[in-house]
């Protein structure tokens, strides 16, 4: 079985910008952001964090 890209990215929090979590994704041609909602312990409740790239 061949193994595909993956790519590792940020959550960053929505409310308060705080980047809280790292995960990895799959990485295909047209896919959309990751937006989850996680819990974020500056806010201390949970929000929708959306992905940002790691530099």
């Amino acid at each position: 079985m061949k193994k595909g890209k993956t790519q590792y990215v940020r959550l960053k929090c929505s409310v308060c910008s705080h980047i809280n979590y790292t995960t990895v994704r799959g990485t295909k041609a047209g896919a959309e952001k990751l937006a989850l909602s996680k819990f974020c312990r500056t806010c201390k409740m949970h929000t929708d964090h959306n992905e940002t790239k790691i530099k």
